[in-house]
């Protein structure tokens, strides 16, 4: 298989990208939308990595403990790095947030057992929206929009980039189970 494009992250099930498709579709946001079968909420980006690193990466995330399954709700549009010169718009995590913190953590201690490097940003919980190229003012969007999406997380999953003719896709490679 050689070498994997790889990250861990909170999948919203196929109802809920309807719903967030519904309260989205009629938004203004500019540039090139991410289609629903990609949404997701990134808790540790590993990059490209060797089927071994892989498979220790998933054996430490499979003996960590992750908790209990929780509720999480996105409520709020944002945009990277400023919604006045955005290159990416994103739906905002209220509800389960800190959760998704607990999460990351446990993600990025596990990538640094693993032998990865540590995380250079900080974590932000979203779901990205759209890419605008070039950058575009959002702040009208932003301060105007709200959203009203939940749903149990019961699981993690590591997904790997699988590349397309000018589109990527994401294929769950691994499940974490959360307690119930």
């Amino acid at each position: 298989m050689g070498r994997l494009r790889l990250f861990l992250a909170v999948a919203p099930p196929p109802e809920v990208r309807l719903a967030i498709h519904d309260q989205t579709g009629a938004m203004a946001i500019p540039g090139k939308r991410v289609p629903a079968d990609n949404w997701h909420i990134t808790l540790r980006f590993l990059g490209e990595v060797d089927e071994i690193t892989a498979d220790r990466y998933i054996a430490a995330i499979d003996q960590s403990d992750l908790g209990r399954s929780f509720i999480v709700g996105l409520d709020h549009i944002g945009a990277f790095p400023k919604p006045s010169r955005a290159g990416v718009v994103w739906a905002g995590v209220g509800r389960g947030s800190q959760r998704l913190f607990q999460l990351a953590e446990i993600a990025d201690e596990r990538a640094l057992d693993t032998g990865l490097a540590g995380e250079d940003r900080p974590f932000r919980p979203h779901l990205t929206l759209s890419m605008i190229r070039p950058q575009a003012p959002v702040a009208e969007l932003v301060d105007e929009s709200e959203l009203d999406v939940s749903w149990r997380v019961d699981a993690l999953t590591l997904f790997r980039t699988v590349p397309g003719r000018g589109s990527v896709s994401y294929e769950g490679i691994e499940v974490f189970p959360l307690a119930r």
